[in-house]
């Protein structure tokens, strides 16, 4: 096997990768991962053998993207007119309703349409726009803009009249021209200039250029062009002074062919819900499909269920579907197991976005699903049940016991507990879960004085549904049972392994969990990020937190979030990018790491060496 290492190491395609499992070593090619891999053998030309493999990689890419394409005409033909997980058509497409239902709110917040709003008028509610905002569009990912754009009336109403020109843009290489001139809140302008332009009347400009859908369309581009860097710069000498963006999204409009409005829709909006299913699609919608028992033969159906499909077919082929660090199907299998579980690791792992992730592609209802932070002033009032103030009767305060929150959430399980328990004993675990499983979610468990907020829980969570009956603190002013945790309740918590308050913990209640450790997923950070270098920024994420495991300790190294806050430009990311994630996000927090050991001037050295270590190497380097 050395001779084929040493061949394998001679080759300089950034493209090629290559690795050993157990007696066999496989290649691959390093945009589409270990996943879809070639058996190389030390007699076989290993250059060929990767053309090879590239070629078939690329086929497969067009022939799975065919099959979408004709799913996605399909459902266009039969299921315009109906409402369904991803797609978003109603009523013949007269009325849409993700983008017309976000204009609509508005003009019944203020009294007129988005676009008749004229801010000169000194008239503007800045109020009322934050609760058309948060009611409307507002998200995990948008209220960092939320904040920024909302916090200044006088910025926000100079940003709105530039928002408001802008989206007289022809094209989206002029919308983002124009939007250049908006301060801060580049995400959002885009967002709101969509809707802005949005007109079910006739087509629409510029599609829904956020992040997702660039990211999506760009994807596409470049799963279905060899030499997609190329491929770009031919179309760009044809049409000069287009952006990159446009060039994504136009390459994807003509794939589909849907130019021509001939769907009684605007192109922009199909575009976008197209781009909206790919970049959603997961394993449990098809599921879900099925749980419905669309019968086969059934056309309408037929098209709704191949459309899914072949989405999910698509997306799956760079793991794009299921997000490997989510882990949906681990996960279930955990809980099959263990239904007290803290997930816990260096902070930056996404273990609360995960949990929640995780929970929301198994549940039916939003109601099965509880989440919580825990801090340190919450208490066993607040969690099982208390005396708190009800009020004035009479001039006195008036004191009534009050469930807490988990008590509270327990009660509705109950109500499901008697169908969770049948459908396990006909074996139906994962239809179990989705329908009647509730699950608590504490996130920062250990940021409470938990031995208090648990109390007499303790049993209760060892030993589920009535056999596990406690008596709680204010019992003798209960007329009803006694207390218990219902068998489908799952509580999951999340920690930071930093936190000194990991020692609230005790050890009769560490027992009642297990315990799942979340490490830096580098691969999350090659799907999330979309740069022709990406690898070789991923190679360096790993060798600055490997410096710092040795240097500092392991639990001190930083999550892929961390790492995902790169910005760059023109698809390369560059050392100076690096220097400037380094400078802007990670020093002040390694130099709090580094203060409990060393003194200022130890401090400085070791940080300079961890920035210096944070850089892609050049072929050169590496073969010092």
């Amino acid at each position: 096997m050395s001779d084929l290492k040493t061949s394998l190491d001679a080759i300089k395609d950034k493209n090629f990768g290559y690795f050993f499992d157990k007696d066999k070593c496989y290649i691959y090619h390093t945009k589409f991962g270990r996943e879809r891999k070639e058996e190389i053998l030390k007699n076989e030309d290993i250059k060929t053998k990767f053309e090879k493999l590239t070629e078939n990689i690329y086929k497969e890419n067009g022939d799975t993207f065919g099959t979408l394409k004709k799913a996605f005409k399909e459902y266009l033909q039969y299921f315009g007119d109906k409402d369904t997980i991803h797609i978003k058509f109603y009523e013949n497409g007269k009325f849409l309703r993700t983008k017309s239902e976000i204009v609509n709110k508005f003009s019944e917040t203020f009294g007129k349409k988005i676009d008749e709003i004229d801010f000169n008028q000194g008239n503007f509610n800045d109020e009322t726009f934050k609760q058309w905002w948060d009611k409307s569009i507002n998200s995990a990912r948008m209220q960092g803009n939320a904040t920024n754009l909302l916090k200044d009336k006088g910025k926000l109403i100079e940003n709105l009249k530039k928002i408001k020109e802008a989206a007289k843009s022809e094209t989206l290489t002029k919308l983002f021209e124009a939007l250049s001139k908006v301060e801060g809140m580049s995400a959002t302008a885009r967002e709101l200039a969509y809707f802005l332009q949005f007109n079910l009347e006739s087509n629409d400009k510029f599609p829904l250029a956020n992040d997702a859908m660039i990211n999506m369309a760009k994807y596409i581009f470049e799963m279905l062009n060899e030499d997609s860097k190329k491929k770009l710069e031919d179309i760009k000498k044809e049409t000069t002074k287009t952006r990159n963006e446009e060039i994504y999204f136009n390459f994807v409009l003509d794939e589909l062919k849907i130019n021509e409005n001939s769907y009684n829709l605007p192109k922009y909006y199909i575009l976008d819900q197209f781009l909206n299913l790919i970049d959603k699609i997961k394993k449990s919608d098809l599921a879900l499909i099925a749980k419905e028992k669309l019968a086969e033969n059934d056309l309408d159906q037929s098209a709704y269920y191949k459309l899914y499909k072949a989405a999910y077919d698509f997306a799956n082929l760079c793991g794009k579907a299921d997000i490997k660090s989510n882990d949906l199907e681990g996960f279930k299998k955990l809980l099959k197991t263990h239904k007290n579980i803290i997930f816990h690791g260096i902070p930056g792992t996404g273990k609360t976005y995960t949990i929640v992730n995780n929970v929301k592609n198994i549940i039916k209802n939003e109601n099965q699903m509880l989440i919580t932070q825990f801090h340190p002033s919450f208490s066993y009032e607040d969690f099982i049940e208390g005396i708190k103030p009800a009020g004035i009767e009479n001039g006195q305060l008036k004191l009534e016991l009050k469930n807490g929150i988990f008590r509270e959430f327990c009660d509705k399980a109950k109500e499901e507990e008697k169908g969770f328990l049948e459908k396990l004993e006909k074996g139906n675990f994962n239809e179990a879960l989705s329908d009647h499983g509730y699950f608590f979610i504490a996130d920062e468990i250990n940021r409470a004085e938990l031995s208090r907020v648990f109390g007499e829980l303790l049993y209760a969570l060892e030993y589920r549904g009535e056999k596990g009956k406690i008596k709680t603190q204010y019992a003798s002013m209960r007329d009803d049972e006694d207390f218990y945790v219902p068998e489908n309740i799952f509580l999951l918590g999340t920690m930071n392994d930093l936190d000194k308050s990991i020692d609230s913990f005790d050890l009769a209640l560490r027992r009642r969990f297990i315990w799942q450790e979340m490490e830096c997923d580098y691969d999350v950070i090659r799907d999330e990020i979309y740069a022709n270098n990406i690898e070789e920024y991923a190679q360096a994420c790993k060798k600055l937190n490997d410096k710092i495991s040795k240097d500092i300790g392991e639990k001190y190294q930083l999550g892929h979030s961390y790492f995902l806050k790169i910005e760059f430009k023109n698809d390369e990311i560059k050392d100076s990018d690096m220097k400037k994630l380094f400078s802007n996000r990670f020093e002040a927090l390694l130099k709090e790491y580094l203060r409990s050991e060393y003194n200022e001037k130890e401090i400085q050295t070791h940080l300079d060496d961890l920035k210096k270590l944070f850089v892609i190497e050049k072929n050169d380097d590496k073969n010092k």
